[in-house]
């Protein structure tokens, strides 16, 4: 018996760090995601997991064997402690805790999961591993999410809706709103990948460090996702991401992007997500040229990043 899972990358356009301290982000679905493949055969609770990247490169290749709502690791030495195997186990187990009968003692597994992009590129190998999860599991993704791991959750709501939200964290409960997001001016954003792959974990410690942001601060950048969604002209869009960057900059004590790599660029920047890192959206007309020219080969349109509103109702 073979069952297939897919959910797709995020983008968290607005928002970044702030919605942890209850202000609205905006995030979009990306085009290319995570797969999941997983046959059944008559056994013994044996469970072979086998991790894709986008090229179909091997990059996990692990094996457990279920006792109860745990799995026991095989032969794994040094790896059974790598960061990737602690949160893949984690990640199973508290699914097997929310639906006990998922999997069973009687049962051998072969999972196969295939991401569609880069591992380093930041679209959410994690979220979508969850959601793809859940759905197998037949659990609710945002408990699953945050009895597995740490953060605002937002990657996996959207992955669970595969269209565009708006989202807020409200008395520590997640809420979320389906909304269309298509900007009449797509054709003049791009996003530019960094190679600088920032780990959220670390980066949402890091924030947590500094004094909470003024209830002020958190209200304007909501007021910005807002006006940020209402847009309808490309100049008040760069006015807007371009105060949302100053807010960051100064919460963060950290230049923006464009102020410490791109100055001479004409349109504006916004980072996207962890700042420093991964994918930054950048307005402009075709300025592949001047990324590669500063040593940045990853440009991709609006259009061959982001989910369109056809294939959402395709789906």
């Amino acid at each position: 018996m073979t069952q297939s899972y897919f959910s797709h990358g995020k983008l968290l356009i607005t928002g970044e760090y702030l919605v942890l301290d209850g202000a609205t982000a905006l995030a979009i679905p990306t085009k290319k995601g995570q797969e999941m493949k997983v046959d059944m055969f008559p056994g013994s609770g044996n469970i072979h997991w086998t991790a894709k990247d986008v090229n179909g490169n091997i990059w996990l290749n692990i094996s457990f064997i279920l006792q109860g709502t745990h799995l026991i690791s095989v032969a794994l030495g040094k790896l059974a402690s790598s960061t990737e195997v602690v949160l893949l186990k984690k990640i199973v187990e508290q699914a097997l805790k929310l639906n006990p009968y998922f999997l069973n003692a009687q049962t051998d597994y072969e999972i196969i999961t295939h991401l569609q992009f880069a591992n380093n590129w930041g679209l959410g190998s994690s979220s979508t591993l969850i959601a793809n999860m859940a759905k197998w599991a037949e659990v609710d993704a945002m408990q699953l999410f945050f009895k597995a791991m740490e953060g605002s959750g937002y990657d996996v709501a959207m992955a669970v809706e595969a269209q565009p939200i708006l989202y807020h964290i409200e008395n520590n409960n997640p809420h979320w709103k389906v909304i269309t997001y298509n900007p009449t001016f797509a054709e003049q954003l791009f996003f530019v990948h960094l190679g600088q792959k920032q780990n959220s974990r670390n980066e949402i410690a890091n924030y947590k460090t500094k004094a909470k942001p003024s209830l002020a601060l958190i209200e304007r950048i909501s007021s910005l996702t807002n006006l940020i969604v209402e847009c309808k002209d490309i100049k008040t869009f760069e006015n807007l991401i371009l105060e949302h960057e100053a807010i960051l900059s100064e919460i963060l004590g950290t230049p923006s992007i464009k102020q410490r790599l791109f100055s001479d660029y004409p349109g504006a920047i916004k980072s996207l997500g962890a700042w420093g890192g991964d994918f930054i959206l950048a307005s402009g007309i075709e300025p592949t040229s001047y990324f590669q020219s500063k040593g940045y080969t990853t440009t991709l349109s609006w259009n061959e990043m982001v989910k369109s509103e056809e294939i959402q109702e395709a789906n």
